[in-house]
């Protein structure tokens, strides 16, 4: 007998306290489906719940967690963080380069689950850093990568901090432990990987077309993968990355987390809008407590958690009046959603602030928002919309008058 849509998903919810290590699928309407991942491809996945099946479609998954979790650094492991060009992580150990390829061994390796296979060809590395476990040597790797030029790097760790030559890796003797370096000005030289103590940086090619994101995998081991494909079922994963990389999985222990808001949510907060917003009026900057700040991100205008009424969000912005953003999204989202409100702690229960939202122009929402008044849910079409721009107007321009939006969000 078929089931439909509303009662299968009644029987999952129903089932999930009868599921022993049930798996969970976060959906982009809010929902949560508990049961057990028996598959994950480009269309989707399928999650069974006892005798009840459900085929979740890509485009509607938030999350996919599959209960198990990051096995943490040991103690005295010294990690090689491999970066891939499509922004991949690796979290390598012992690492070998042979000719044009990669070879590591894991940094982490939790008991009872077998370590995938990785094919590492050399043009799909961006950096190798070397003491990626120290936040000292991450922030240090991080000025490295902002100084770059178009050349390759080999990195050394120095007493006053990190040095490098520049010139080109050509590639790895059959030991994997001397590189072939041609040097900037001409020549060629042999440089021992171990002496590459700060790391290397490699100049790649931009490609002429880049594959689209499905979605952020996680293991155990502490990888992230950004993922093109996958191929998800009882005999293990393949994860194929937009650079090309495929990593096989023999065992589905090994995997954590399909995050696919990546492709399928984008929240305000993470991207960079064009800001529109007047010089503050001399006579008005004693009332602002952060005049320079025409919005904040994911936190009020002091720095304090994001909050409306009694609930608290992680994600979010707060904007102030007579400020303009602008926000391209590229057509790609067919529904924008937040929780629209003023502060609670404001003073002055009557204040108030007029929000006016554009879909490339053409207003789908304008509302005085006043203190006193609940947060407003706000769902909005903006399928094929390229520009959304987010308009917030007071009579009064003080802080009150800010107006919060949380978990503003445009999703697929």
């Amino acid at each position: 007998m078929p089931f439909t849509r509303r009662p299968l998903f009644a029987l999952l919810f129903a089932a999930a306290a009868a599921v022993a290590s049930a798996d969970d699928i976060t959906t982009t309407a809010g929902k949560k489906l508990t049961g057990k991942v028996v598959a994950i491809d480009a269309t989707g996945a399928t999650l069974l719940a006892g005798e009840a099946k459900a085929v979740v479609a890509g485009k509607d998954i938030v999350v996919i967690d599959l209960g198990a979790k990051v096995a943490p650094v040991p103690k005295d492991a010294r990690v090689n963080e491999i970066e891939l060009t499509d922004g991949s992580t690796l979290r390598g150990g012992k690492l070998f380069i042979k000719g044009k390829k990669v070879e590591f061994e894991f940094a982490t390796a939790p008991a009872g689950v077998a370590p995938p296979a990785v094919d590492l060809p050399l043009t799909a590395v961006f950096s190798v850093m070397r003491g990626a476990e120290d936040q000292k040597n991450r922030d240090a790797w991080k000025k490295v990568l902002s100084s770059r030029g178009k050349r390759d790097l080999y990195v050394v760790r120095e007493p006053e901090g990190l040095n490098f030559v520049q010139g080109t890796i050509l590639g790895g003797d059959d030991a994997g432990t001397k590189l072939t370096f041609e040097k900037e000005g001409g020549g060629t030289d042999t440089l021992l990987l171990s002496r590459a103590t700060g790391g290397l940086v490699f100049s790649q090619a931009v490609p002429a077309q880049v594959p689209p994101t499905l979605c952020k995998v996680l293991d155990v081991f502490g990888n992230s993968l950004v993922a093109q494909s996958v191929e998800f079922g009882s005999e293990g994963a393949t994860v194929t990355t937009v650079a090309g990389v495929v990593v096989k999985y023999p065992s589905a222990a090994a995997l954590a987390k399909f995050d696919y808001a990546q492709g399928n949510v984008a929240y305000l907060s993470d991207l960079d809008p064009q800001v529109d917003a007047p010089e503050v009026p001399p006579d008005e900057k004693g009332l602002r407590l952060n005049p320079v700040a025409p919005y904040t991100r994911d936190r009020g205008v002091s720095g304090e958690p994001l909050k409306l009424g009694a609930d608290a969000f992680v994600k979010g912005i707060v904007v102030a009046p007579d400020t303009v953003l602008t926000f391209n999204i590229g057509g790609d989202y067919r529904e924008f959603k937040a929780l629209v409100g003023l502060p609670e702690q404001s003073p002055d229960a009557n204040l108030e602030a007029k929000v006016t939202i554009e879909a490339d122009g053409r207003p789908v929402f304008a509302e005085s928002i006043k203190r006193k008044d609940k947060p407003r849910p706000v769902v909005l079409d903006v399928k094929g919309v390229k520009q959304l721009r987010v308009i917030v107007e007071a009579d009064l321009a003080v802080n009150g008058n800010r107006v919060v939006l949380a978990d503003a969000r445009v999703q697929k």
